[in-house]
């Protein structure tokens, strides 16, 4: 068995929490939809810095403006199929994400914002790196909100990270929140008010990717 794990890290001005959970999946090729999403790429493409991102950080992206675009298509494009390959995932979180993606409708776009770009990967290599364990504080104790005031970010400011064998499946895993009653991630996720993103990627290990979304306001 190979484990996916997925994290939300949410600051507010007064307090700050974090929430985690781990889900464990066998190792299987992940099916992604056959068409692309062409308004998404071309809005990613003209994202500055966009070029200058790993594939695994362009896959982050993508599958998240995606779910944003067109929640319902990506519903059952990508998620159905991905419930087929993982039986266990098919709980009553995934009930409830399918109502959310219904009743959503569009959302923004995520623009990059090259800030929350270098600090992503910045963290993603740091933990990574050093095979340290997924946090969302680096591996020389610079926590999560240090890290935002470093990067720029006065305003609100959330971070989802996750480890998981490819980028779509991590977004998935994040979307259902599974065993995470508050499903801070989805919310996260689905939040209009949020409109600035960051993405890293770096290989942890041999065969998972540690991915970091830095969200933020606009600023």
């Amino acid at each position: 068995m190979r484990k996916t794990l997925s994290f939300l890290f949410l600051v507010v001005p007064v307090f700050s929490f974090s929430q985690w959970s781990v889900v464990e999946l066998e190792t299987k090729q992940v099916p992604e939809p056959v068409i692309r999403d062409a308004e998404v790429d071309r809005w990613n493409l003209s994202q500055p810095g966009y070029l200058l991102l790993s594939k695994e950080a362009k896959g982050l992206l993508y599958w998240t403006n995606f779910s944003r675009n067109n929640p319902k298509i990506f519903w059952d494009s990508a998620v159905v199929p991905i419930l087929r390959l993982f039986p266990s995932l098919n709980k009553q979180e995934a009930r409830s994400l399918e109502l959310a993606f219904s009743r959503v409708g569009s959302l923004p776009l995520f623009t990059l914002n090259t800030q929350l770009v270098k600090t992503a990967q910045a963290h993603a290599a740091d933990i990574a790196g050093k095979n340290a364990r997924p946090s969302h504080t680096s591996t020389n104790g610079t926590d999560f909100g240090t890290r935002m005031k470093l990067a720029g970010i006065r305003k609100c400011a959330n971070e989802n990270i996750s480890l998981s064998q490819s980028p779509l499946l991590a977004v998935v895993l994040l979307y259902l929140d599974i065993g995470l009653p508050e499903l801070g991630h989805r919310k996260t996720l689905l939040d209009p008010n949020l409109r600035e993103i960051g993405v890293g990627s770096a290989l942890y290990g041999k065969d998972q990717w540690f991915l970091v979304q830095d969200f933020a306001c606009q600023q």
